[in-house]
């Protein structure tokens, strides 16, 4: 076996740790490149390469070096060395900075994506198929206990069998309980599953150049910058979900940075979306409409700034005054920009039923003044244009822009709060297209 190229002087830290994963893992063969590049069919001077760090090698190469290796030591790759190889690869993807690591990148999103969708699929039949044995057994024992009432009518003594059937029936209720309630988890972690597989479907086809097929209402934004790692993981009678793998699911830091306080005669709160250092969109419930409006003030990571009024949606003065006009949104412009940069945001046109949205403001109710609050809201439908959501939401929580958990994705903005029950309406993120003052990507 040769000598293995030493690492150049200045390798991105990223390239040297998947390089030294390799070469370990290499030398668990006892062969030489080119003996492993005639076995494989690889050029050997690509495999010196690889191991040097020099190229960042294709998924498809790790993965069957790792399993020669197994072979080699008569064993199978661990869940385990599996799941490292493939974050240090990722890391290495996304220190690299060329459209041909984007695409492996996302390629290998999609396909971890693709295998989450199929499992969680799977345990939706499943979860569905032992339902429909539950409560079939549960119609005859239902049948049963009719016919033992009607003989217990003629022979009146103490039947030890009916008392056993109906210890079965009600223990049958409660795990039939239990299977609709992890059969509806299931459901939404497959629709989540399937919107992030869309997702990466359309920004692998931006990615290789190729032709672009959005589904009906769908809209075509600048997507959000890869946040910190954190993952989604759901438990489904013992088995762990991870919907959004890699460092795509969207968190709190990237929310709070697209979200700034908004302040009225210096003390009313309420909140907005940061689309650039001088734009910010919130609802006339936070701010008033035109004709009670007052000077209002930003106020972002300590910073205030005074900010002007440019757009109303909508746009007639007799649109603005009647009761609930869709979609009450407003255009803030700031007098200086602010001192950093805004991530980019892309829109949800129609989030789905279940989806989950998290926003990050400053409540109220409850909280001192110019506190954080966050939490989650579920997506229940739509009323009109309205997205209906339902939560943990209180006062102050107007003007806040929620996003889609499992996308990153805009779905809206807080229009109004029902003081009688945590639910509430956004004014859906599609109608931001409608503001004149806005431009977005074709």
């Amino acid at each position: 076996m040769g000598e293995l190229r030493q690492f150049d002087e200045g390798l991105p830290g990223e390239l040297r740790a998947l390089a030294e994963a390799l070469r370990r893992l290499f030398a668990g063969l006892r062969i030489s490149e080119r003996r492993y590049a005639a076995r494989r069919s690889y050029d050997s001077s690509t495999i010196s390469r690889y191991l040097s760090g020099r190229r960042l090698p294709p998924w498809e190469f790790i993965l069957n070096l790792l399993h020669d290796v197994a072979e080699e030591r008569g064993t199978v790759p661990t869940a385990e060395t599996t799941e490292m190889l493939r974050s240090l690869h990722i890391a290495a993807l996304e220190a690299g900075k060329s459209p041909t690591h984007k695409v492996q990148l996302l390629e290998q999103q999609l396909a971890l994506a693709d295998q989450q969708a199929r499992r969680v699929a799977s345990r939706e039949r499943w979860l569905e198929d032992t339902l429909r044995d539950k409560e079939h057994r549960i119609r005859d024992l239902q049948m049963q206990f009719r016919e033992l009432q009607a003989s217990i009518s003629l022979d009146p003594g103490p039947s030890a069998c009916g008392m056993d059937r109906d210890a079965e029936r009600v223990r049958l209720c409660a795990e039939i309980r239990q299977l609709k309630e992890e059969l509806e988890q299931a459901r939404a972690l497959h629709r989540q599953a399937e919107e992030r597989c869309d997702q990466l479907e359309r920004q692998l086809a931006e990615a290789e150049g190729g032709p672009r097929e959005d589904g009906p209402g769908e809209l075509t934004a600048v997507g959000p910058e890869a946040v910190d790692e954190s993952t989604i993981r759901t438990v489904i009678h013992g088995d762990v979900y991870n919907i959004n793998s890699t460092r795509w699911v969207i968190d709190e830091p990237f929310v709070d940075s697209m979200t700034v306080q908004l302040l009225v005669d210096s003390r009313t709160m309420s909140n907005g979306l940061l689309l650039d250092p001088t734009t910010v969109v919130t609802t006339w419930s936070a701010i008033g409409t035109e004709a009670e409006a007052k000077p209002v003030v930003v106020f972002a990571n300590g910073e205030r700034v005074d900010a002007t009024v440019v757009e109303w949606l909508p746009s007639g003065s007799e649109d603005r005054r009647a009761p609930g006009a869709f979609p009450n949104l407003a255009v803030l412009r700031l007098a200086t920009p602010l001192a950093w940069s805004v991530p980019t945001v892309s829109l949800d046109a129609q989030p789905a039923p279940g989806s989950q949205l998290l926003v990050s403001g400053y409540g109220q109710s409850g909280l001192r003044g110019g506190d954080r609050y966050s939490c989650l809201l579920e997506v229940k439908g739509r009323t009109g244009s309205w997205v209906r959501v339902e939560g943990e939401l209180v006062g102050g929580l107007v003007g806040a822009p929620a996003f889609h958990v499992g996308t990153g994705a805009l779905a809206g903005l807080v229009s109004a709060r029902f003081r009688d029950a945590p639910k509430g309406l956004l004014a859906p993120a599609e109608a931001l297209r409608d503001l004149t003052t806005l431009s977005w990507p074709d």
